[in-house]
């Protein structure tokens, strides 16, 4: 990989409550389409650090993404903090933690955003070409030793937007408690979109089943991750955390990505490119004939380059499209029951609707049109002011990605192998190397009035 921007020396952090840090906004040029690793360096105090009551949070947003939106956390994600994109104080302990974000980049200017809570501290930044479709990284050891609790200190993230991997391999040296004449071995945690790896040696294990390399149980391991492990739960954003105890060492870590050629293969895809945008255009404009406005809409969008996100307000006819969904009915339910709980503002996840059978864990809209336009909601936000005795106005925001994870569409497209729509479309979410079908964020804003009694 090739160094093309540096920057350290940042200003210090205002300070204050939920906050975009101005004066740490970075600009860099790319000098050329590709493959690239935008490497981010910073630190965060937890409350009792700050004499506060408050941790140090911080957050990072490219061109107007922000990355961590949509990941989740067992212990809180609040406007993107807590997840493997961000740097939160109560975990890290006032320790460093590295970020390295796989994105597919245009030429010219980018612009990277951060936003914060409280007075973390921004090291540096420092971004690379990524060469022959291969990042490797070797004789790593945490910045700290900090102790952790034995539930490990955030140490090395790898976010990868829209970028499948094909391999990723982590050897990792950890010595035992015994090697190092003390009472605790090294380990390290291995965290994919939220899911902790367990130690396959002794997964039911206390001490050791959340750390999948343990140096008590062995000393030298190797982790090989190929990319069909990264495709659950997100497919839009996928997240590698590795948390540390004590002092391992990566010994080697290396990321193999897909070539378009391999891409091609893999999905085989290699008699389709010519003719796959015309029976796309065709879908679109049967859907429009079938009065499905949105889902054809947004079928085209997302043969643009770069689409940008889709915004409506709560008067565009889209949003009374979600009002009248049996779905929407479920949301108001939960979020009445937050309300009622003291949560004036908040989030509600898939995962919110776990238990409920008609939901399954999942916030999709299935009305005419909708249901092939907004398909699995990632996640809404919420803010209630109370008004009268138990009235309260609500200002929620769906959320979306603009995917193809689900059949969505008639099942028309069918190529002379006789593969079906449903097969096509996961393929095309996956492939925006080839650039014919990218993915986009699509925000609806809508206003509520509701009683909780």
């Amino acid at each position: 990989m090739k160094s093309i921007f540096q920057k350290s020396n940042f200003p210090e952090a205002p300070g204050g409550n939920l906050y975009e840090w101005k004066s740490a906004e970075t600009a860099f040029e790319i000098p050329k389409e590709g493959l690239f690793a935008i490497k981010i360096t910073a630190s965060a105090k937890n409350a009792e650090q700050n004499r506060s009551k408050d941790d140090d949070d911080l957050r990072v947003a490219l061109d107007g993404f922000d990355f961590g939106k949509y990941g989740q956390n067992r212990e809180g994600s609040w406007k993107g903090f807590n997840v493997s994109s961000s740097w939160n104080g109560a975990t890290l302990k006032g320790g460093t933690k590295t970020v390295y974000f796989f994105v597919n980049l245009e030429k010219g200017r980018h612009v990277l955003q951060f936003f914060a809570d409280e007075t973390p501290i921004l090291k540096s930044i420092e971004i690379f070409e990524i060469i022959s479709y291969s990042f490797e990284l070797y004789g790593l050891r945490p910045p700290e030793r900090l102790k952790s609790a034995r539930i490990g200190i955030p140490w090395l993230s790898f976010v990868f937007l829209g970028t499948p991997s094909k391999n990723i391999t982590l050897g990792v040296a950890t010595k035992s408690a015994k090697t190092k004449g003390g009472t605790d071995g090294d380990n390290l945690k291995v965290i994919i979109n939220g899911r902790i790896f367990p130690n396959i040696q002794a997964p039911a294990s206390d001490k050791y089943k959340n750390f999948y390399f343990s140096g008590d149980l062995k000393e030298f391991n190797v982790l090989s991750v190929i990319d069909e492990q990264m495709a659950k739960p997100l497919a839009f954003e996928n997240a590698v955390e590795l948390w540390y105890d004590e002092e391992p060492e990566i010994t080697d870590l290396k990321v193999r990505f897909f070539s378009q050629k391999e891409l091609l293969e893999k999905y085989d895809l290699n008699d389709m490119i010519p003719w796959i945008s015309a029976e796309i255009l065709a879908m679109a404009l049967i859907l429009e004939n079938q009065g499905k406005i949105y889902s054809a809409e947004f079928l085209r969008h997302s043969m643009g380059k770069n689409p940008e996100a889709k915004i409506y307000g709560p008067d565009d006819p889209i949003a009374r499209k979600i009002k009248a969904d049996p779905a929407y009915r479920k949301i108001l339910e939960k979020l009445k029951e937050k309300i009622k709980g003291g949560n004036l503002e908040g989030e509600i996840w898939p995962d919110d609707f776990k238990g409920d059978p008609g939901m399954k864990g999942e916030i999709n809209f299935s009305s005419f049109d909708l249901d092939g336009a907004i398909h699995g909601t990632k996640k809404i936000e919420y803010s209630a002011r109370k008004q009268g005795n138990d009235g309260f106005e609500v200002h929620l925001t769906i959320f979306d990605i603009y995917d193809f994870e689900r059949e969505i569409l008639p099942g028309i497209l069918q190529d002379r192998k006789g593969f079906v729509l449903q097969s096509a479309v996961n393929w095309l979410d996956r492939l925006e190397a080839l650039e014919i079908i990218h993915n986009f964020e699509i925000e609806i804003r809508l206003t509520e009035n509701i009683h909780v009694q």
